[in-house]
């Protein structure tokens, strides 16, 4: 059974999409996709989107911890927290209709990477905030 888990949530991690947050300012190359919708996520919350390009408004954001979040069409999900020591990473659960589940933990702004896209309809079963990934 133990196997069994491991395997499926070592399978669903591989869907997860993760990318660092851009900096502003004058980089170089394109700007990062869905960078002007993070602006709508306050700096110390984690954001979800409901979609999977961080597109609009984020749907759903808190300084505290998400439960129970239905998606029809998978989710973005931005940490945007500081650097707080035992609290300032997002660890998330997200399972799909058919049952399998993912994993995965989110650093805070800068330290490393912020953000992920999940695609397919599902449910994001949490996302709180914790000590270092």
């Amino acid at each position: 059974m133990i196997r069994k888990v491991l395997a499926v949530a070592a399978a669903g991690l591989l869907t997860f999409g993760v990318a660092s947050t851009a900096e502003a300012g004058g980089g170089t190359g394109p700007a990062e996709p869905g960078a002007r919708s993070k602006a709508d996520c306050p700096r110390g919350y984690v954001c979800v989107w409901n979609n999977t390009s961080f597109s609009g408004k984020p749907k759903w954001k808190s300084k505290g911890n998400l439960y129970d979040l239905k998606s029809s069409k998978g989710v973005s999900i931005f940490n945007n927290g500081w650097a707080s020591p035992g609290a300032d990473h997002i660890r998330f659960k997200y399972t799909w209709p058919h049952g399998s589940y993912g994993v995965g933990c989110l650093h805070y702004p800068p330290d490393g990477d912020t953000t992920t896209q999940i695609g397919e309809k599902g449910t994001l079963n949490y996302a709180k905030w914790g000590g270092e990934c």
